[in-house]
């Protein structure tokens, strides 16, 4: 049954008309440009808790989070003590319909995440739309990561995202499948997928029955967002929509959506996708959750982290 404080949740972001933004498929570029939000950036309590740096790539802005020297060692897999920090890194692509900046929402699921793990964790702040394209922001993914392989050679990486940045996140895992061998690039070690958009087309006839009990998304806003991602690319396109690629060669996917949420659709798609090429992927569907529901403190959602936390531990290899 879902939570008491989900279902208050729910209720409070459909007061707020949030997913009118989504409501028309004619938007404006340039306002939305104008309108958009500066990044949120980590609070200073976060920086007491965390070792955080930062540096910019071609122009955009790159945080990265490691536990402290000294910090107490994390917790993994059924209470038993870890040994401290470990090696290895997630780069974690936030969500925002790639064309809104990381919030704070972002900054305290990454916060638990790295105390919780003992992992470093490297946030790229991506080229977003209308002014860049999928073009522009793979290129960038794919230039971090290989930033990561060679900064730390040999260390596992995982690659993790929300929503837009969850259908990056696996497109990226695709380039470097394609590209790896030739770039003597090594593979990532697991791909964590929260409520990912993998379908830019949004075009599954199930999310119009879904929509209305989405409290976030609809279809017609997120549609045309979409056609801004693709840019000059076609919309099916698997580097713009990973949904039409093949899972074959990838590592193992741990992926949530709620059943309230028009990417649901995408989700079971890519897991029957995953069944059919008997390729290694987790499904966790939360009955009557919202979009993006493991980052949002509610009771599920502090189940989700701990199937994340221990996917991770066991990927990148327990202290």
């Amino acid at each position: 049954m879902t939570s008491l404080p989900a279902r208050l949740l729910a209720l409070a972001i459909r007061l707020t008309g949030r997913r009118h933004n989504f409501a028309q498929a004619e938007r404006d570029p340039e306002a939305a440009v104008a309108r958009r939000p500066r990044p949120a950036r980590p609070t200073p309590a976060l920086r007491r808790t965390l070792a955080v740096t930062w540096e910019t790539r071609d122009g955009f802005e790159v945080y990265t989070l490691a536990p402290r020297t000294g910090a107490r060692a994390p917790r993994t897999g059924a209470g038993a003590p870890g040994q401290g920090a470990r090696t290895g890194r997630v780069i974690y692509l936030h969500g925002g319909a790639y064309t809104s900046p990381i919030t704070r929402l972002h900054w305290r699921f990454l916060a638990r995440l790295v105390s919780a793990t003992g992992l470093t964790v490297t946030v790229p702040l991506y080229p977003l739309t209308p002014e860049h394209a999928c073009a522009q922001a793979s290129a960038f993914a794919l230039a971090v990561y290989r930033a990561c392989a060679e900064a730390d050679p040999g260390a596992p990486i995982a690659l993790m995202g929300d929503s837009a940045g969850g259908g990056l996140a696996l497109s990226l895992a695709m380039q470097v499948r394609e590209t790896g061998g030739a770039g003597n690039l090594p593979g990532p070690a697991g791909l964590v997928l929260i409520s990912p958009w993998l379908d830019v087309t949004t075009a599954d006839p199930s999310q119009a029955r879904i929509e209305p009990r989405d409290v976030m998304l609809m279809r017609p806003g997120v549609r045309t967002l979409g056609r801004w991602y693709a840019g000059a690319w076609d919309l099916t396109d698997e580097r713009v929509s990973p949904l039409f690629g093949t899972l074959r060669g990838l590592p193992p996917i741990e992926l949530f959506c709620g059943t309230h949420d028009i990417l649901v659709a995408d989700a079971r798609r890519l897991a029957a996708l995953a069944r059919a090429e008997e390729a290694p992927l987790a499904y966790h569907e939360e009955p009557g959750l919202m979009h993006v529901y493991p980052l949002l403190g509610l009771p599920e959602s502090r189940r989700a982290e701990a199937r994340i936390w221990d996917f991770l531990g066991d990927r990148m290899g327990r202290g």
